[in-house]
């Protein structure tokens, strides 16, 4: 590993400390209190203190260095061309379940990087393999206590690991693990469930070897494999079906109940798939405790319901109150995934119930763009909205006032689908008004039954810790 000799400072924030100070985009810094600096982490962890020294390379090639009093944790307001300094960490693997080796042609760049960066699972929250680390890697996150770090498991068995990340390195690494359990690291990790390779048996030892790193660690996640239409030359795998998603939640069920005696955590967590595919009721609001897992489509219907059910009491509240006019009229069109479309039509009649004269159309999105498999809202893409509402209209439906689509379904800085279609365009396409939903159960209600000025599109602001797609294909 080397160090930087010099870093581009691409940029500086207004009112910052490096802008009264007088630091400029293109000056380079040389040292942080006398270190060079390997990347982000060396950086951060340097101007942590009240007393900073900066040696700064200026434009003009002079070097002066800077004497700097602050707030502990007080940032110098300067931004850098990669957020980690250097460049991420590409993945070295080669998975067998890998849902950016199943994505179809021509899609943006920021789609097809894989990173496996302990860094980024420090700051993003991705999971990492662990297999392109190495003890100097181990070292720092002990040293700069990155906790918590979060690992793709997906096996503790050597043999099976192994095959399914396609790197014979892969079974030895998770020793790692004994390293972050010495140092109290809290580790959470993750298990991608592939049929007939990592799931009964083999997901039984898989549980009971990681259980002997609680309470450090702090969660294990399963999440059902993603199968999309193009897999071909890819290994076979099979979709997971409702009797493989029961025996999963059987299996985990074992384990919950003791963990939560014993730490009042269940410690394990099922992917709200599962559930919704098995036909069985997700567990209680408090068993997902702080709902840190909600990036995995874990929990969301759980929270959904919770907020949505007190949303509405508050709802009934105002009508008895006269609060809430419940005669206004309008016809909605809701835009959900397929799995969803059952929960979502339950919630809908329950608004309809209240307000006689608000006509709720639930639409759920087949899947064209990666495969009819693929059923989860976060992945619904503009081409096939676009198609399945423009078909409907052409069999003579009303698409009604406006329909409401999630925000889960954008990017997260910018109004595209994943299939680089825009809002703009979706709009224009069906020529009907579109309003975007924050993702909350609470949201839900407001986007239906809220009075709305809308020219064309209206975004309600975020509130949601959404399922971003990045971490829904996750190592």
């Amino acid at each position: 590993m080397s160090y930087i000799d010099k870093i581009l400072i691409y940029g500086v924030k207004k009112g910052s400390i490096a802008d009264e100070i007088g630091l400029e985009k293109g000056d380079y810094i040389l040292t942080v209190n006398g270190e060079k600096i390997f990347d982000i982490l060396d950086y951060k962890f340097n101007i942590e203190d009240e007393y900073v020294e900066l040696e700064v390379e200026r434009k003009n090639g002079e070097i002066e260095i800077y004497e700097i009093e602050k707030e502990v944790s007080e940032d110098l307001g300067i931004e850098f061309e990669h957020e980690l300094i250097d460049k991420p960490k590409n993945c070295t693997n080669k998975c067998i379940f890998c849902f950016m080796e199943q994505l179809p042609k021509n899609v943006r760049d920021t789609l097809i990087f894989k990173d496996d960066d302990y860094r980024l699972s420090f700051f993003t929250g991705n999971y990492i393999t662990l297999t392109n680390m190495k003890d100097f890697d181990i070292d720092r996150i002990i040293r700069y206590r990155l906790s918590p770090i979060n690992i793709s498991i997906h096996a503790t068995d050597e043999k099976v690991r192994c095959m399914m990340l396609n790197n014979r390195f892969a079974g030895k690494v998770l020793s790692y693990l004994d390293r972050f359990y010495e140092a109290g690291i809290a580790i959470n990790t993750q298990i991608v469930l592939c049929k007939g390779i990592n799931d009964g048996k083999i997901l039984e030892k898989t549980i009971k070897d990681l259980s002997k790193y609680i309470p450090v660690l702090k969660s294990i996640c399963i999440v059902p494999v993603g199968l999309s239409k193009n897999r071909e030359g890819l290994y076979p795998l099979e979709r997971l079906d409702k009797q493989d998603c029961i025996d999963a939640i059987n299996i985990a069920a074992k384990y919950q109940e003791e963990f939560k005696k014993k730490y009042k955590s269940p410690i394990i967590y099922l992917a709200d798939e599962f559930y919704l595919k098995a036909n069985i009721k997700v567990p209680n609001y408090s068993d997902y405790l702080d709902f840190g897992q909600l990036e995995d489509g874990i929990g969301m219907i759980s929270l959904f319901d919770h907020d949505f059910n007190k949303k509405l009491k508050r709802v009934k509240n105002d009508i008895e109150n006269n609060n809430i006019d419940n005669g206004i009229s309008k016809t909605v069109t809701l835009i959900t995934g397929k799995i969803v479309d059952k929960y979502i039509r339950l919630k809908a009649k329950r608004i309809m119930r209240l307000f006689k004269n608000i006509n709720i159309n639930v639409v759920p999105i087949e899947n064209e763009y990666f495969g009819k498999d693929i059923t989860v809202t976060g992945l619904v893409v503009g081409r096939d909205i676009i198609s399945t509402l423009n078909n409907l209209k052409e069999n003579g439906e009303n698409l009604g006032d406006y329909i409401i689509l999630p925000e889960v379904m954008l990017k997260d800085d910018e109004d595209i689908f994943l299939d680089d279609t825009t809002l703009e365009q979706v709009q224009k396409s069906i020529d009907t008004n579109i309003v975007v939903s924050d993702g909350t159960g609470e949201g839900f209600v407001d986007a239906i039954i809220q009075d709305i000025s809308i020219n064309k599109i209206f975004k309600f602001n975020k509130k949601s810790n959404r399922q971003s797609y990045e971490n829904s294909i996750s190592h």
